[in-house]
Protein backbone atom coordinates (compact mmCIF):
# COMPACT_ATOMS: atom_id res chain seq x y z
CA UNK A 1 0.00 0.00 0.00
CA UNK A 2 2.99 2.04 0.80
CA UNK A 3 5.72 0.93 -0.77
CA UNK A 4 8.33 3.59 -0.36
CA UNK A 5 7.50 3.81 3.42
CA UNK A 6 10.34 2.01 5.48
CA UNK A 7 13.76 1.45 4.54
CA UNK A 8 15.96 -1.25 4.98
CA UNK A 9 20.04 -1.58 5.30
CA UNK A 10 20.37 -0.37 8.85
CA UNK A 11 17.91 -0.57 12.40
CA UNK A 12 17.66 2.01 14.31
CA UNK A 13 18.35 2.04 17.78
CA UNK A 14 16.95 5.31 19.04
CA UNK A 15 15.90 8.50 17.92
CA UNK A 16 16.49 11.65 19.59
CA UNK A 17 14.08 14.78 18.83
CA UNK A 18 15.10 18.32 20.27
CA UNK A 19 12.79 20.37 19.20
CA UNK A 20 12.71 24.84 19.68
CA UNK A 21 8.92 24.90 19.73
CA UNK A 22 8.03 28.69 19.55
CA UNK A 23 4.58 29.59 19.12
CA UNK A 24 1.34 27.85 17.22
CA UNK A 25 2.08 27.67 13.30
CA UNK A 26 5.20 29.21 13.89
CA UNK A 27 8.17 27.43 12.34
CA UNK A 28 11.01 26.51 14.90
CA UNK A 29 14.16 24.70 14.61
CA UNK A 30 14.81 21.50 14.79
CA UNK A 31 17.40 18.81 15.26
CA UNK A 32 16.91 15.04 14.92
CA UNK A 33 19.43 12.11 15.97
CA UNK A 34 19.18 8.35 15.17
CA UNK A 35 21.54 6.19 16.33
CA UNK A 36 21.56 3.16 13.87
CA UNK A 37 23.46 -0.13 13.07
CA UNK A 38 23.48 -1.19 9.61
CA UNK A 39 22.87 -4.53 8.51
CA UNK A 40 24.83 -4.90 5.62
CA UNK A 41 27.34 -2.74 3.84
CA UNK A 42 26.37 1.05 2.85
CA UNK A 43 27.10 3.90 0.65
CA UNK A 44 23.49 5.23 0.93
CA UNK A 45 20.36 5.04 2.67
CA UNK A 46 17.26 6.61 2.92
CA UNK A 47 15.27 8.35 5.66
CA UNK A 48 11.14 9.17 5.03
CA UNK A 49 10.96 12.37 5.57
CA UNK A 50 8.05 15.36 3.75
CA UNK A 51 8.14 18.55 3.94
CA UNK A 52 9.78 20.56 6.16
CA UNK A 53 13.17 23.17 5.23
CA UNK A 54 16.09 20.34 5.39
CA UNK A 55 19.70 22.53 6.47
CA UNK A 56 22.09 19.56 7.04
CA UNK A 57 22.92 16.13 7.54
CA UNK A 58 25.91 14.67 9.18
CA UNK A 59 27.04 10.93 9.35
CA UNK A 60 29.40 9.99 12.38
CA UNK A 61 30.45 13.69 12.37
CA UNK A 62 31.09 14.41 9.06
CA UNK A 63 29.01 16.36 6.76
CA UNK A 64 27.00 13.51 4.46
CA UNK A 65 25.26 14.22 1.03
CA UNK A 66 21.29 15.15 0.90
CA UNK A 67 18.99 14.55 -1.55
CA UNK A 68 15.33 14.28 -1.56
CA UNK A 69 12.67 13.16 -4.01
CA UNK A 70 8.94 12.94 -2.37
CA UNK A 71 9.25 11.69 0.89
CA UNK A 72 12.79 10.01 0.44
CA UNK A 73 15.74 11.54 1.71
CA UNK A 74 18.78 9.70 0.73
CA UNK A 75 22.01 10.57 2.87
CA UNK A 76 25.38 9.54 1.14
CA UNK A 77 28.03 8.98 4.14
CA UNK A 78 31.36 10.69 2.95
CA UNK A 79 32.86 6.93 3.49
CA UNK A 80 30.60 3.89 3.32
CA UNK A 81 29.65 2.10 6.61
CA UNK A 82 30.34 -1.21 6.98
CA UNK A 83 28.06 -3.96 7.84
CA UNK A 84 27.34 -4.77 11.65
CA UNK A 85 28.28 -1.08 12.82
CA UNK A 86 26.71 1.24 14.81
CA UNK A 87 26.59 5.02 13.36
CA UNK A 88 25.04 8.45 14.14
CA UNK A 89 22.74 10.43 11.35
CA UNK A 90 22.09 13.93 12.32
CA UNK A 91 19.15 16.26 10.65
CA UNK A 92 18.66 20.14 11.21
CA UNK A 93 15.79 21.45 9.93
CA UNK A 94 12.85 23.70 10.31
CA UNK A 95 10.19 22.10 11.15
CA UNK A 96 6.46 23.71 9.86
CA UNK A 97 3.68 23.16 13.10
CA UNK A 98 1.08 23.78 10.60
CA UNK A 99 1.98 20.97 7.66
CA UNK A 100 -0.72 18.26 7.32
CA UNK A 101 -1.72 15.58 4.89
CA UNK A 102 -5.37 14.17 4.07
CA UNK A 103 -7.07 10.99 3.98
CA UNK A 104 -10.75 10.25 3.06
CA UNK A 105 -11.19 7.87 5.52
CA UNK A 106 -11.73 7.83 9.41
CA UNK A 107 -7.90 9.58 9.46
CA UNK A 108 -9.14 12.52 8.01
CA UNK A 109 -6.26 14.89 8.88
CA UNK A 110 -2.99 13.86 9.81
CA UNK A 111 0.77 15.12 11.27
CA UNK A 112 1.06 18.36 13.01
CA UNK A 113 -2.28 19.53 14.06
CA UNK A 114 -2.29 22.93 15.84
CA UNK A 115 -4.43 24.10 18.83
CA UNK A 116 -5.50 27.23 19.94
CA UNK A 117 -2.35 27.46 21.83
CA UNK A 118 -0.02 24.78 20.80
CA UNK A 119 -0.23 21.93 18.96
CA UNK A 120 -0.83 17.64 19.21
CA UNK A 121 0.60 15.44 15.87
CA UNK A 122 -1.88 12.59 14.23
CA UNK A 123 1.07 10.08 12.96
CA UNK A 124 -0.66 7.35 11.48
CA UNK A 125 -0.54 6.18 9.74
CA UNK A 126 2.81 7.86 7.78
CA UNK A 127 2.65 11.29 8.81
CA UNK A 128 5.56 10.93 11.27
CA UNK A 129 7.67 12.18 8.47
CA UNK A 130 5.71 15.31 8.69
CA UNK A 131 7.67 15.75 12.60
CA UNK A 132 11.19 13.79 11.91
CA UNK A 133 12.91 11.91 9.57
CA UNK A 134 12.59 8.15 10.24
CA UNK A 135 11.98 4.66 9.11
CA UNK A 136 8.61 5.00 8.71
CA UNK A 137 6.53 1.66 9.13
CA UNK A 138 4.27 0.11 11.60
CA UNK A 139 6.30 -3.12 11.88
CA UNK A 140 10.00 -0.43 12.88
CA UNK A 141 10.34 0.20 16.01
CA UNK A 142 12.73 2.17 18.76
CA UNK A 143 12.72 4.27 21.55
CA UNK A 144 12.93 7.66 21.39
CA UNK A 145 14.19 10.47 23.73
CA UNK A 146 12.35 13.97 22.84
CA UNK A 147 13.79 17.23 24.49
CA UNK A 148 11.38 19.94 23.72
CA UNK A 149 11.95 23.68 24.72
CA UNK A 150 9.34 25.74 25.10
CA UNK A 151 7.81 29.36 26.42
CA UNK A 152 7.53 29.29 30.17
CA UNK A 153 3.98 29.29 29.94
CA UNK A 154 3.63 26.06 27.98
CA UNK A 155 3.86 22.23 28.73
CA UNK A 156 5.61 20.41 26.40
CA UNK A 157 4.08 16.16 26.49
CA UNK A 158 5.48 13.22 24.67
CA UNK A 159 5.16 9.45 25.09
CA UNK A 160 6.46 7.54 27.90
CA UNK A 161 8.33 9.00 31.30
CA UNK A 162 8.91 12.73 32.17
CA UNK A 163 12.64 12.74 33.07
CA UNK A 164 13.31 16.06 33.20
CA UNK A 165 12.10 20.06 32.96
CA UNK A 166 14.97 22.66 33.38
CA UNK A 167 15.37 26.40 32.95
CA UNK A 168 16.76 27.04 29.51
CA UNK A 169 17.95 30.65 27.87
CA UNK A 170 15.27 33.03 26.74
CA UNK A 171 13.25 32.33 29.95
CA UNK A 172 11.98 29.54 28.70
CA UNK A 173 11.78 25.90 29.73
CA UNK A 174 13.21 22.22 28.75
CA UNK A 175 10.90 19.07 28.74
CA UNK A 176 13.11 15.74 28.19
CA UNK A 177 11.22 12.51 28.32
CA UNK A 178 12.08 9.03 27.43
CA UNK A 179 9.38 6.48 25.69
CA UNK A 180 10.86 3.49 27.98
CA UNK A 181 9.65 1.32 25.61
CA UNK A 182 10.36 0.95 21.19
CA UNK A 183 7.09 1.97 19.18
CA UNK A 184 6.70 2.75 16.06
CA UNK A 185 6.49 5.78 14.30
CA UNK A 186 2.89 5.99 13.96
CA UNK A 187 2.55 5.70 17.40
CA UNK A 188 4.23 8.76 18.15
CA UNK A 189 3.22 11.88 20.67
CA UNK A 190 4.50 14.87 21.25
CA UNK A 191 2.28 17.99 22.11
CA UNK A 192 2.84 21.60 23.30
CA UNK A 193 0.21 23.81 24.75
CA UNK A 194 -1.67 25.49 27.99
CA UNK A 195 -1.85 21.55 29.53
CA UNK A 196 -2.22 20.95 33.23
CA UNK A 197 -0.28 17.39 34.44
CA UNK A 198 -3.21 15.30 36.19
CA UNK A 199 -1.82 12.44 37.94
CA UNK A 200 -3.72 9.44 39.81
CA UNK A 201 -3.23 5.85 39.90
CA UNK A 202 -4.79 2.83 38.37
CA UNK A 203 -4.84 -0.58 39.15
CA UNK A 204 -2.17 -2.29 41.23
CA UNK A 205 -0.44 1.19 41.53
CA UNK A 206 -0.07 2.34 37.38
CA UNK A 207 0.88 5.71 36.97
CA UNK A 208 -1.66 7.87 35.16
CA UNK A 209 -0.70 10.94 33.69
CA UNK A 210 -3.82 13.08 31.50
CA UNK A 211 -2.50 15.88 29.83
CA UNK A 212 -5.43 18.40 29.76
CA UNK A 213 -5.83 21.81 28.13
CA UNK A 214 -6.16 24.27 31.47
CA UNK A 215 -10.05 25.13 30.61
CA UNK A 216 -11.10 21.50 30.46
CA UNK A 217 -9.42 19.97 33.16
CA UNK A 218 -12.74 20.24 35.22
CA UNK A 219 -15.34 19.61 32.42
CA UNK A 220 -13.63 16.44 31.51
CA UNK A 221 -12.58 15.07 34.84
CA UNK A 222 -16.00 12.94 35.50
CA UNK A 223 -15.16 10.62 31.83
CA UNK A 224 -10.95 11.07 32.77
CA UNK A 225 -11.91 9.89 36.12
CA UNK A 226 -13.20 6.45 34.63
CA UNK A 227 -9.76 5.22 33.09
CA UNK A 228 -8.73 3.11 36.44
CA UNK A 229 -11.86 1.16 35.73
CA UNK A 230 -11.73 0.63 32.01
CA UNK A 231 -8.17 -0.73 32.90
CA UNK A 232 -9.02 -3.66 35.14
CA UNK A 233 -11.72 -4.46 32.84
CA UNK A 234 -9.34 -4.91 29.99
CA UNK A 235 -6.84 -6.44 32.19
CA UNK A 236 -9.56 -9.22 33.16
CA UNK A 237 -10.08 -10.08 29.68
CA UNK A 238 -6.55 -9.92 28.44
CA UNK A 239 -3.99 -9.65 31.10
CA UNK A 240 -1.74 -7.09 32.63
CA UNK A 241 -1.70 -3.65 30.71
CA UNK A 242 1.41 -4.11 28.51
CA UNK A 243 3.23 -0.65 29.35
CA UNK A 244 4.97 1.12 32.41
CA UNK A 245 2.18 4.08 32.28
CA UNK A 246 -1.11 5.52 30.50
CA UNK A 247 -2.87 8.40 30.30
CA UNK A 248 -5.29 10.71 28.17
CA UNK A 249 -4.07 13.80 25.81
CA UNK A 250 -7.38 15.86 25.43
CA UNK A 251 -6.88 16.91 22.31
CA UNK A 252 -8.21 20.45 21.44
CA UNK A 253 -9.40 20.64 18.04
CA UNK A 254 -12.16 20.27 15.87
CA UNK A 255 -11.22 16.64 14.39
CA UNK A 256 -13.37 13.92 15.99
CA UNK A 257 -10.34 11.72 15.69
CA UNK A 258 -9.33 10.02 18.51
CA UNK A 259 -5.54 8.03 18.32
CA UNK A 260 -3.81 5.00 20.20
CA UNK A 261 -0.26 6.58 20.61
CA UNK A 262 1.74 4.42 22.74
CA UNK A 263 0.81 4.99 26.28
CA UNK A 264 -0.57 8.94 25.98
CA UNK A 265 -3.72 8.24 23.68
CA UNK A 266 -4.97 11.29 22.10
CA UNK A 267 -8.88 11.81 22.70
CA UNK A 268 -10.67 15.15 21.24
CA UNK A 269 -12.45 17.13 23.46
CA UNK A 270 -15.67 16.83 22.11
CA UNK A 271 -15.64 12.64 23.08
CA UNK A 272 -15.02 13.88 26.46
CA UNK A 273 -17.94 16.54 26.92
CA UNK A 274 -20.61 14.57 25.04
CA UNK A 275 -22.47 11.11 26.24
CA UNK A 276 -21.21 9.05 28.66
CA UNK A 277 -21.52 6.13 26.34
CA UNK A 278 -19.78 7.74 23.54
CA UNK A 279 -17.13 9.13 25.81
CA UNK A 280 -16.62 4.70 27.19
CA UNK A 281 -16.40 3.89 23.62
CA UNK A 282 -13.51 6.16 22.38
CA UNK A 283 -11.34 5.53 25.34
CA UNK A 284 -11.95 1.79 25.80
CA UNK A 285 -11.12 1.18 22.40
CA UNK A 286 -8.25 3.83 22.60
CA UNK A 287 -7.18 2.03 25.56
CA UNK A 288 -7.60 -1.53 23.96
CA UNK A 289 -5.10 -0.50 21.24
CA UNK A 290 -2.22 -0.25 23.93
CA UNK A 291 -2.16 -4.43 23.82
CA UNK A 292 -3.69 -4.55 20.63
CA UNK A 293 -1.41 -2.39 17.19
CA UNK A 294 1.03 -0.90 19.92
CA UNK A 295 2.14 -3.22 22.49
CA UNK A 296 1.65 -6.20 19.59
CA UNK A 297 2.96 -3.80 16.76
CA UNK A 298 1.56 -4.54 12.50
CA UNK A 299 3.50 -6.50 10.78
CA UNK A 300 2.29 -4.54 7.71
CA UNK A 301 -0.55 -2.31 7.19
CA UNK A 302 -2.87 -5.22 5.14
CA UNK A 303 -2.70 -6.73 9.23
CA UNK A 304 -4.58 -3.29 10.54
CA UNK A 305 -7.50 -5.29 11.23
CA UNK A 306 -5.96 -6.98 13.95
CA UNK A 307 -5.24 -3.74 15.63
CA UNK A 308 -8.76 -1.64 14.65
CA UNK A 309 -10.67 -5.27 14.85
CA UNK A 310 -9.92 -6.01 18.63
CA UNK A 311 -10.49 -2.86 19.68
CA UNK A 312 -13.52 -2.35 18.06
CA UNK A 313 -14.53 -5.88 19.30
CA UNK A 314 -13.75 -4.75 23.24
CA UNK A 315 -15.13 -1.15 22.91
CA UNK A 316 -18.55 -2.71 21.74
CA UNK A 317 -18.48 -5.62 24.33
CA UNK A 318 -17.60 -2.88 27.01
CA UNK A 319 -20.32 -0.55 26.08
CA UNK A 320 -22.68 -3.61 25.48
CA UNK A 321 -22.41 -4.28 29.54
CA UNK A 322 -22.26 -0.30 30.67
CA UNK A 323 -25.43 1.25 29.02
CA UNK A 324 -24.56 0.86 24.77
CA UNK A 325 -25.83 -0.89 22.62
CA UNK A 326 -26.30 -4.63 22.07
CA UNK A 327 -23.24 -6.49 20.81
CA UNK A 328 -24.89 -9.06 18.74
CA UNK A 329 -27.30 -6.27 17.23
CA UNK A 330 -23.83 -4.19 16.00
CA UNK A 331 -22.71 -7.75 14.23
CA UNK A 332 -25.68 -8.74 12.98
CA UNK A 333 -25.79 -5.24 11.16
CA UNK A 334 -22.31 -5.75 10.05
CA UNK A 335 -22.40 -9.55 8.79
CA UNK A 336 -25.46 -7.91 6.44
CA UNK A 337 -23.30 -5.08 5.32
CA UNK A 338 -20.40 -7.35 4.83
CA UNK A 339 -20.37 -8.33 0.78
CA UNK A 340 -20.89 -4.78 0.35
CA UNK A 341 -17.75 -3.35 2.41
CA UNK A 342 -15.94 -6.29 0.57
CA UNK A 343 -16.88 -5.01 -2.65
CA UNK A 344 -16.51 -1.31 -1.74
CA UNK A 345 -13.24 -1.34 1.30
CA UNK A 346 -11.48 -4.62 0.27
CA UNK A 347 -11.92 -7.46 2.80
CA UNK A 348 -10.56 -7.65 5.84
CA UNK A 349 -7.23 -8.66 5.95
CA UNK A 350 -7.04 -7.12 1.85
CA UNK A 351 -7.32 -3.38 2.08
CA UNK A 352 -6.79 -1.03 -0.34
CA UNK A 353 -4.61 2.09 0.71
CA UNK A 354 -7.74 4.93 -0.19
CA UNK A 355 -9.74 2.16 1.85
CA UNK A 356 -7.58 1.11 4.87
CA UNK A 357 -9.60 3.40 7.73
CA UNK A 358 -12.76 2.61 6.29
CA UNK A 359 -15.60 0.86 8.02
CA UNK A 360 -14.25 -3.19 7.09
CA UNK A 361 -10.87 -2.83 9.39
CA UNK A 362 -13.55 -1.65 12.54
CA UNK A 363 -16.91 -3.16 12.94
CA UNK A 364 -16.05 -5.54 9.70
CA UNK A 365 -13.11 -6.90 11.50
CA UNK A 366 -14.43 -7.24 14.81
CA UNK A 367 -16.77 -9.55 12.98
CA UNK A 368 -14.22 -11.58 11.97
CA UNK A 369 -13.09 -11.95 15.85
CA UNK A 370 -17.54 -12.82 17.14
CA UNK A 371 -16.96 -15.50 14.46
CA UNK A 372 -13.98 -17.00 15.39
CA UNK A 373 -15.51 -16.63 19.40
CA UNK A 374 -18.72 -18.52 17.89
CA UNK A 375 -16.87 -21.10 16.27
CA UNK A 376 -14.46 -21.99 19.65
CA UNK A 377 -16.52 -20.89 22.12
CA UNK A 378 -16.08 -17.93 24.77
CA UNK A 379 -13.22 -19.65 26.94
CA UNK A 380 -11.02 -20.84 24.17
CA UNK A 381 -11.65 -17.56 22.68
CA UNK A 382 -10.26 -15.96 25.49
CA UNK A 383 -7.02 -18.34 25.98
CA UNK A 384 -6.16 -17.29 21.98
CA UNK A 385 -6.84 -13.35 23.18
CA UNK A 386 -4.07 -14.16 25.64
CA UNK A 387 -1.96 -15.93 24.22
CA UNK A 388 -1.56 -13.27 21.32
CA UNK A 389 -1.03 -10.21 23.51
CA UNK A 390 1.47 -11.98 26.02
CA UNK A 391 3.40 -14.24 22.99
CA UNK A 392 4.11 -11.05 20.78
CA UNK A 393 4.19 -8.28 23.46
CA UNK A 394 6.78 -5.97 22.52
CA UNK A 395 7.16 -7.40 19.28
CA UNK A 396 5.33 -7.36 15.82
CA UNK A 397 3.08 -9.91 14.34
CA UNK A 398 1.03 -10.61 11.27
CA UNK A 399 -2.40 -11.88 10.22
CA UNK A 400 -0.91 -15.65 9.81
CA UNK A 401 0.63 -15.09 13.14
CA UNK A 402 -2.85 -15.11 14.44
CA UNK A 403 -4.17 -17.74 12.44
CA UNK A 404 -1.42 -20.22 13.48
CA UNK A 405 -1.59 -19.12 17.19
CA UNK A 406 -5.40 -19.43 16.97
CA UNK A 407 -4.53 -23.08 15.48
CA UNK A 408 -2.95 -23.75 18.36
CA UNK A 409 -4.43 -22.65 21.49
CA UNK A 410 -7.77 -24.46 19.81
CA UNK A 411 -6.00 -27.24 19.14
CA UNK A 412 -7.68 -27.74 15.85
CA UNK A 413 -6.61 -25.89 12.18
CA UNK A 414 -8.50 -22.74 11.93
CA UNK A 415 -6.53 -21.99 8.74
CA UNK A 416 -9.62 -23.30 6.98
CA UNK A 417 -12.03 -21.22 8.47
CA UNK A 418 -9.94 -18.20 8.81
CA UNK A 419 -8.80 -17.38 5.57
CA UNK A 420 -12.33 -17.25 3.84
CA UNK A 421 -13.22 -14.76 6.62
CA UNK A 422 -10.35 -12.43 6.02
CA UNK A 423 -9.57 -12.86 2.11
CA UNK A 424 -12.71 -14.39 0.83
CA UNK A 425 -14.95 -12.54 -1.91
CA UNK A 426 -18.08 -13.58 -0.03
CA UNK A 427 -18.50 -13.74 3.74
CA UNK A 428 -18.89 -17.05 4.97
CA UNK A 429 -21.81 -18.59 7.50
CA UNK A 430 -22.20 -17.19 10.86
CA UNK A 431 -21.39 -19.74 13.10
CA UNK A 432 -24.63 -20.68 15.73
CA UNK A 433 -26.79 -18.27 13.40
CA UNK A 434 -28.19 -19.41 10.75
CA UNK A 435 -30.46 -16.81 10.44
CA UNK A 436 -28.25 -14.75 10.00
CA UNK A 437 -28.24 -13.34 6.56
CA UNK A 438 -25.84 -10.83 4.12
CA UNK A 439 -27.41 -8.38 2.18
CA UNK A 440 -27.41 -8.30 -1.62
CA UNK A 441 -23.89 -6.41 -3.39
CA UNK A 442 -25.15 -3.01 -5.07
Amino acid sequence: MFPLDGNGGYRVDRYYLDFDWQAPRTPFEATTTIRATSTQALSRFNLDFAGNTLHTVTVNGSKAGASREGDELTVTPKSPLHAGRSFTVKVTYTADPAQTRHRDDAIEDYGWIPTPDGTVVYPQPNGARLIFPANDHPSLRAPITFRITTPKDRTAVANGKLVSRTSAPGDRVRWTYDSEQPLSTQLVQLAVGDFRLVDSEGPGGLPLRDVVPSALVEPTAEYRGLTPGHLKWLEEKLGPYPFNRYGILVGDTDLGVALETQTLSLVPKADLLGTKVDAERNMVHELAHQWFGDSVALESWSDLWVSEGHARFYERLYSEAHGGDSFEAAMRAAYAAHDQWRKDFGAPAEPTEPNLFKRMRYDGSALVLYALRERVGEETFQRIERAWVSGFKGSTAGTQDFIDLASKVAGEDLEGFLRPWLYGSKTPPMPGHPDWVVNPVT
